[in-house]
């Protein structure tokens, strides 16, 4: 008997039926591989919170630290040490005076002023140190400490950051996969057999291309800096010796840093700048490119590169180190100022200039800005200024000695002769700017036509009535025990009315106890006397050292001269 075949009709149901349970199998593998998803995204935001829980555990534990810590230093130094100090001096007064029962009096106060703190006890003070080591303390109280937990908050903060991308991304992919779902059901809903095939292929191509992508996102490692061994702690070790200039040891400790992990950007920063302060300088050049190589693009490392390359006498490269440096933060001073001291080394002494000019111009607006917010300008921009007319000294002194300081080796220098008149009139006019920014916010005015002589450093000569009747001669090195010395000079084109400041410098620091600011009343011409003087007092003296006194009339520095005091 002949077999009758299924009608048309039948054939489309039997078709439409397998095509639902098909579906229907999909639907449950998707919502399967959904609750998996779930269960990921779960973990990834439970691992978020918990980072996020630890940042804050770093940041408070570290800020209780150094409020504590400075809370202590402040009290161990600017209360019992000055105490302990002052009674010292007292102590040593009435000893020169001949009271020695008052003397032994103060001395016993003293050393109860010493009992109230351990700065002033070993190994912080020692008898042959003349002040206690206030970094070895605080490195041992607190420096090292929060460095590790500003360590750990930076690295907790990044795996916050690397879970709740995750976490993010698996609420993507969750969405993805409800389209899916959506696809799969309008599917079984549409008469046409490729039309409902087209919208259930687009489904599970869908399911099939965000399942995918989860497994990548689920295995990608969550680097975590704290499991790299050690590395945090030596790292932090580093930081506290190099703070106390205990270099060699802090290379060493940067080094087992490094050994835990080998692209720990800090640890080759401050091993750099370990090795820079020791002189080391190719050595230096290597831990800062190694850093930018394994991923540093900060503008303080480049331009820390720059620096170093600029003391190697490798002008071009340094340019290059301070270009990339400003793209990343061109309104950098410093950056700015090395910048133009490079090029004037380089014996581009034009675009030098310029670059100088803006820098200078740079640091007007700032200050201009911040005194339209209604703000103090950033301690930053004076150090910056400050830095840069310091830079152009240590280069004037290497030429006039012949000794690379804080400078390219002397021989390197391209056009020492034409170099030296621009570097000198450069570091007047940062000068005179950043001293006219600090009184009047704004650029110094025109330059006047004052002329001062060449500054004469000499002692009065008393007689019996305390009256100055002569000098000494002049003197470049005074004899240890100085109390009093005078700046004698001669002047011409002065104005009374002008304004006068005089500042004086202890070895490259200046003493504002002594910045004088006087309005000039000596008339147009003629010789004056400028005298400093400790003689009031039997306990002060000038301690050894090299000294630099500037003058500076309308805020424009128009003369300087230094001496020496002898050990």
């Amino acid at each position: 008997m002949a077999q009758i075949p299924p009608s048309p009709s039948a054939t489309d149901d039997l078709a439409t039926e397998r095509f639902k349970r098909l579906v229907a199998f999909l639907i449950a593998l998707v919502t399967t591989l959904a609750a998996i998803l779930a269960y990921w995204q779960a973990d990834a935001s439970v691992r978020d919170d918990r980072a996020n829980r630890d940042t804050k555990r770093y940041a408070l534990e570290a800020f209780g630290r150094q409020a504590s810590g400075d809370a202590r230093v402040s009290f161990d130094y600017n209360t019992a040490y000055q105490t302990q100090y002052e009674l010292e001096l007292l102590a040593g007064v009435a000893e020169n005076r001949g009271d020695t029962l008052a003397a032994e009096r103060y001395r016993q106060m003293a050393a109860e002023a010493q009992r109230l703190s351990p700065l002033l006890q070993p190994p912080y003070t020692q008898p042959e140190q003349a002040e206690p080591d206030v970094a070895k303390y605080e490195n041992d109280l607190y420096l090292v400490e929060i460095t590790a937990l500003r360590e750990r908050f930076n690295a907790a903060s990044l795996v916050k950051d690397a879970w709740d991308a995750k976490a993010n991304t698996y609420i993507l992919h969750l969405t993805l996969l409800a389209v899916s779902l959506f696809l799969f059901g309008l599917s079984t809903t549409l008469a046409g057999r490729r039309t409902r095939w087209v919208f259930a292929g687009m489904g599970l191509a869908s399911a099939v291309i965000t399942f995918t992508w989860a497994i990548v996102v689920y295995f990608a490692p969550v680097f975590d800096l704290r499991a790299q061994g050690y590395a945090i702690d030596f790292y932090a070790q580093g930081v506290g010796l190099a703070y106390q200039g205990r270099y060699p040891e802090a290379i060493a400790s940067f080094d087992q840093a490094l050994k835990d992990y080998p692209q720990y950007l800090n640890a080759w920063n401050g091993r750099g700048e370990a090795r820079l302060s020791l002189g080391q300088l190719a050595e230096a050049a290597a831990d800062f490119e190694q850093s930018r190589r394994a991923g540093d693009q900060s503008a303080n490392t480049a331009g820390q590169l720059g620096w170093v390359y600029y003391l190697l006498g490798k002008f071009d490269q340094a340019t290059q180190a301070n270009q990339a440096a400003l793209q990343k933060s061109p309104d950098e001073l410093w950056i700015q100022m090395d910048q133009a001291l490079n090029l004037l080394a380089s014996g581009q002494m034009a675009e030098s200039v310029q670059a100088y000019q803006i820098g200078m111009a740079s640091a007007a607006k700032q200050v201009a800005d911040a005194q339209a917010a209604g703000k103090e300008p950033p301690s930053y921009l004076w150090w910056g200024l400050s830095d840069a007319a310091e830079s152009l000294d240590d280069l004037l002194w290497t030429l006039e000695s012949g000794q690379a300081f804080s400078a390219p080796p002397p021989e390197q220098i391209a056009n020492p002769d034409v170099l030296i008149p621009v570097a000198e009139e450069q570091m007047r006019a940062l000068k005179s700017l950043a001293l006219a920014l600090e009184y009047t916010g704004q650029p110094p005015a025109e330059k006047p036509s004052a002329q001062i002589s060449e500054l004469a450093f000499v002692e009065p000569i008393y007689d019996e009535y305390g009256e100055t009747v002569d000098y000494s001669e002049p003197q470049e090195v005074f004899a240890a025990g100085l109390q009093e010395f005078s700046v004698l000079f001669d002047y011409s084109g002065m104005q009374d009315g002008q304004e006068i400041i005089f500042r004086l410098y202890a070895n490259g620091s200046e003493d504002p106890s002594w910045r004088l600011l006087i309005p000039w009343e000596l008339g147009a011409s003629g010789s004056a006397e400028i005298p400093i003087s400790y003689a009031y007092s039997d306990a002060f003296e000038f301690a050894p050292g090299f000294y630099a006194v500037e003058i500076y009339v309308n805020y424009h520095l128009v003369q300087r001269g230094f001496f020496e005091v002898g050990e």
